[in-house]
C-alpha cells in the first residue's frame, strides 16, 4: 500500500435528525424552476460545495443509498399502475447531485460517483486523492445521504440523522513530512457511509489539515 499526502483546502459537514432546516438554496440556486427540481441530496451537495468555496473542477461524489425519494416515487407509480414522473426518473440516478452542480455552474470537468456501502466516503477519499495526483488539480470530495422516506423508522437502524452530508476540497502535497495519519474521529449517530470523511473534517477542525491517504 502507498500513502499519499493531501492538504485539505476547505471542509464542511451538516446533518439533522429529519430534515436540514436551511440549505440556503434560494441564494445558491436563484432560478425557481431549477430549484424545484433539485433532490435533497442535490441541495445538500450544493450547500456543502458553496461552504467549501468550490465552484468548478473535478468532483468525486459518494452515496451508499443514492436518491431514495425518487426511487420510492418510481416504485410507487409502478405498483399503482400510474405513469412514472419524468422528474423522478431523471433524479433517480446516483450522479443526480453532482450533475445539478455541473449544470448550475457550467462545470464541464470530470465527475466520478462512488457507492460502496459503509465504505463509500472512504473509497471516495481514495478516488479523489488519485484524481488530484493524476491531474495536479484540486478536487471536491463529497458524500451525502438522504433517508427521509415513508416508514423509514420501521427499518432504520443505522443512523440518528436522516439527512447528512460532508465535503472536502483537497490537493496533493509533495512533502509528506508534516502529514498526519488518518484518525478515527467519528461523529456519533452519523451513518457509517459518511464517517471516513467526517473524520477528515474533524481532523481539520483540530488544525490537522495535511493527512496521509492510503491507496
Amino acid at each position: 500500500m502507498k500513502k499519499i499526502a493531501v492538504r485539505i483546502i476547505s471542509s464542511a459537514k451538516i446533518y439533522a435528525p429529519v430534515k436540514i432546516d436551511n440549505l440556503d438554496e434560494k441564494r445558491i440556486v436563484p432560478k425557481m424552476m431549477i430549484r424545484r427540481r433539485l433532490t435533497r441530496n442535490s441541495k445538500i451537495m450544493l450547500y456543502l460545495a458553496d461552504k467549501c468555496g468550490f465552484s468548478g473542477g473535478k468532483i468525486v461524489y459518494a452515496s451508499a443509498f443514492g436518491e431514495l425519494q425518487a426511487t420510492v416515487s418510481i416504485t410507487d407509480s409502478i405498483i399503482s399502475d400510474l405513469p412514472i414522473s419524468p422528474t423522478s426518473f431523471q433524479n433517480s440516478v446516483y450522479n443526480s447531485a453532482p450533475s445539478y452542480f455541473s449544470l448550475l455552474n457550467g462545470d464541464k470537468d470530470e465527475i466520478i460517483t462512488i457507492s460502496s456501502g459503509r465504505n463509500s466516503s472512504r473509497d471516495a477519499l481514495k478516488t479523489a486523492t488519485l484524481q488530484a495526483l493524476v491531474s495536479g488539480e484540486r478536487v471536491l470530495c463529497v458524500a451525502t445521504e438522504c433517508l427521509d422516506i415513508d416508514r423509514i423508522n420501521e427499518v432504520n437502524s443505522c443512523t440518528k440523522y436522516l439527512e447528512s452530508g460532508v465535503a472536502i476540497v483537497l490537493e496533493i502535497v509533495q512533502n509528506s513530512e508534516n502529514s498526519y495519519e488518518l484518525e478515527n474521529l467519528k461523529d456519533d449517530g452519523v451513518i457509517d457511509s459518511l464517517q471516513d470523511l467526517i473524520s477528515v473534517v474533524n481532523m481539520c477542525e483540530l488544525g490537522k489539515n495535511t493527512i496521509l491517504v492510503e491507496l
